[in-house]
């Protein structure tokens, strides 16, 4: 029931948001701006704004595997510490 409530009120916002962004008068002075552009342009634009956009996505995924790879190689150390110990104590 709550679900039901929720997707018409969220459908009914999201209905209005679009149609005065469509409406708009920035919105139609875009549209004009958009078709006098240079398709060509727009076209590289949008492939430079991409590969910049995943060449910033790589970088941080690379700096997070670099932090797990450095808490993995903690932690192989840590076993192998604790595996010595253990040798150790059940050899004495």
């Amino acid at each position: 029931m709550m679900m039901k409530q929720t997707q018409t009120v969220l459908a009914k916002y999201f209905r209005k948001g679009i149609s005065s962004i469509a409406s708009s008068p920035l919105s139609s002075r875009v549209k004009h701006a958009w078709e006098e552009q240079n398709k060509l342009v727009l076209g590289l634009a949008f492939i430079g704004g991409w590969f910049v956009k995943a060449n910033i996505n790589v970088f941080k995924r690379r700096e997070d595997w670099y932090r797990v790879h450095k808490f993995v190689d903690d932690e192989k150390k840590r076993l192998e510490e604790k595996r010595a110990r253990n040798e150790k104590v059940s050899q004495v």
